[in-house]
């Protein structure tokens, strides 16, 4: 992750629930793109530890330079 340490990183996708965004990661993790998932606020409806449905959602993000194959890896069509 140091190359990556300072760039700027943009958003790639929001889920419901935890296990949906580490899912997402495995996948780019496994085409080797780097990411990050951000569980501010994410508590879990069942609690911190819960790794299901969120109350606020969950952020995945990718380096900036890197959204484009990340939208791929992930079937996201742009907007």
């Amino acid at each position: 992750m140091g190359e990556h340490q300072d760039s700027e990183w943009a958003m790639v996708a929001e889920y419901g629930a935890v296990y949906e965004a580490e899912l997402a990661a495995g996948r780019l993790d496994s085409v080797g793109i780097i990411s990050r998932i951000d569980r501010r606020g994410a508590a879990g409806i069942f609690g911190l530890n819960h790794a299901g449905a969120s109350v606020r959602g969950i952020t995945l993000y990718v380096p900036a330079d890197s959204l484009d194959a990340a939208r791929r890896a992930l079937d996201i069509e742009e907007e």
